[in-house]
């Protein structure tokens, strides 16, 4: 072996090792960039309350419920929050717009056990949904789930692999690595939500601000890309990370009515699917 190809067989190898170390320090450290729980703001009582997931580890759930809602909506929020007053207020009024609100922390967040991480988190989200079908009985087909930023990953999960009334998604990406690398540079990811979309089967509203500098637009833009029909996109221009909804409020909630009118036709249409099939 001459001098050269020694050298270049010496680069290649550091290189190797050095993407190595990057792969397994991105795994085993992203949860801790992930999983941002501020200090609980909440106590168990009144709304609040817990839930299994273990034997041993429960989680918190609020519930924000009126007479005889049109939908349910399970909502799963961003990173940085919790279930605490200021997420309390900003769900309360999805009842004046006749929806019944759950909602669920993830382990270490809240009143929550355990810490969190990625399997930990997608394992809160489906004790959540088993405890509105199992617990409160409420049927499949009247449950939309809502994920905010990182929540939008956990609502994507559980939209492919249950049956669902509709799902929305706010200010998501397209995996957990490509928000900061933009291209896939590693054979490993989390929440790789853009695979989760093509399994969805339930009407989709994607929404994302144009002018979010933490999450681009265009991971909204490949989200929706990829969504199922039917389905809806709200692209408000002067929104950005986190606050489509105090942006443009009439705006959001005349997107919600329109989304809600899309999940009615798809049940309607449901229905009599079934029903044709039943009378033959």
């Amino acid at each position: 072996m001459n001098t050269t190809t020694f050298s270049w067989w010496c680069i290649a190898r550091s290189l190797g090792w050095i993407y190595l170390a990057l792969m397994l320090a991105s795994w085993f450290l992203s949860d801790y960039l992930i999983f941002r729980p501020p200090h609980a703001s909440y106590h168990a009582g009144g709304p609040y309350y817990r839930i299994p997931v273990t034997a041993t580890e429960s989680i918190g759930m609020l519930a924000i419920t009126g007479a005889a809602p049109r939908y349910v909506l399970l909502y799963a929020h961003g990173n940085g929050e919790d279930l605490g007053p200021d997420l309390r207020n900003y769900l309360s009024e999805f009842c004046a717009h006749g929806l019944d609100v759950y909602a669920f922390d993830y382990r270490g967040y809240g009143i929550s056990d355990g810490r969190p991480g990625t399997a930990r988190a997608c394992e809160d989200a489906e004790a959540a949904y088993q405890h509105l079908v199992r617990d409160r009985k409420i049927p499949p087909e009247q449950i939309i789930l809502y994920g905010q930023l990182l929540g939008a990953a956990l609502a994507l999960d559980l939209a492919a692999r249950h049956k669902t009334a509709g799902l929305i998604v706010e200010s998501g990406f397209i995996s957990a690595f490509r928000v900061k690398t933009v291209i896939p540079i590693l054979p490993i990811d989390k929440f790789r939500n853009n695979c989760r979309m093509r399994e969805v089967r339930c009407p989709v509203l994607v929404m994302h601000g144009m002018l979010d500098n933490v999450i681009p637009f265009w991971h909204g833009q490949e989200l929706y890309r990829l969504a199922p029909k039917p389905k809806l996109a709200f692209w408000p221009e002067l929104a950005g990370h986190c606050d489509i909804r105090c942006r443009c409020e009439a705006e959001y909630w005349r997107r919600l009515q329109e989304f809600l009118r899309l999940v009615d036709l798809s049940r309607s249409s449901a229905q009599s699917s079934a029903s044709d099939k039943t009378s033959e």
